[in-house]
């Protein structure tokens, strides 16, 4: 991702990606949106981790 990230032009980050659903349903989104909600997913996640890990008085992972 990193790599990616160095080479790929504000452009390339708009550019629309699609995904069809199997009832046909065409999602479109942009590249930007695929990362952006990809971090957002492993921060929640991380977020539950250091909850769990906090409540049995294990430190928190550093995110």
């Amino acid at each position: 991702m990193q790599q990616a990230l160095a080479q790929w032009t504000p452009e390339d980050l708009d550019e629309m990606l699609e995904d069809v659903d199997d009832d046909g349903t065409v999602e479109r989104m942009t590249r930007q949106w695929v990362i952006w909600h990809l971090i957002e997913h492993d921060l929640h996640h991380g977020g539950e981790l250091s909850f769990v890990l906090g409540a049995h008085n294990i430190s928190a992972i550093d995110l």
